[in-house]
């Protein structure tokens, strides 16, 4: 009935029959599994969320905004998911680590000896707090616009930019202070 770009474009989802939303899925699932690793890891805890992030994009594909994107539903959905679950999964290491008494603090990646400037990037990234670096990996490694990010984010566009050109400036200092010849023209 549906193809993805009818879909995204012209059509409801509340007219998507299961060959178009099989298409949807298909169109989507491999960089929301992307996305949802980013903060999970290689787990199935990240196929699940984007799983339940279908599945509830299916059921309620009768009452959502026709206007509303939605690749940022689902990237919003899978995001809500993942902060759940990590949320979920911190208060539970906690009450077990306070029934035990015995408080493990497990150690932050660290990127002593690499020499490899995409690792230190890689590094450097994740030392952004976490909101900045969420609008800047959605930006730079999905491949999403700024209103999408913001969409997803439940934040102003403006912020979405702030928020990137704060991550650019910082990513830009911690090049110059390892290789200032890295930034010469």
């Amino acid at each position: 009935m549906t193809t993805l770009e009818q879909t995204s474009s012209t059509e409801t989802l509340a007219a998507l029959d299961e060959a178009g939303f099989v298409a949807l899925y298909t169109a989507y699932y491999p960089e929301l599994l992307r996305y949802a690793e980013r903060f999970l890891g290689e787990d199935t805890r990240a196929h699940d969320a984007v799983q339940e992030a279908f599945l509830r994009l299916w059921k309620r594909k009768a009452t959502i905004d026709p206007g509303r994107s939605v690749r940022a539903l689902l990237y919003k959905a899978v995001r809500n998911l993942v902060f759940n679950h990590k949320r979920d999964t911190q208060r539970h290491q906690y009450l077990l680590d306070t029934m035990d008494h015995t408080r493990s603090n497990p150690d932050p990646e660290a990127l002593a000896g690499t020499t490899l400037i995409g690792e230190k990037i890689k590094g450097w990234v994740q030392e952004l707090p976490d909101r900045r670096r969420e609008a800047f990996e959605l930006s730079r490694f999905d491949g999403l616009r700024h209103d999408e990010i913001a969409t997803i984010m439940g934040v102003a566009t403006k912020t979405v930019e702030n928020h990137i050109l704060l991550a650019l400036k910082f990513l830009r200092d911690k090049l110059n202070a390892f290789d200032p010849q890295l930034l010469q023209p």
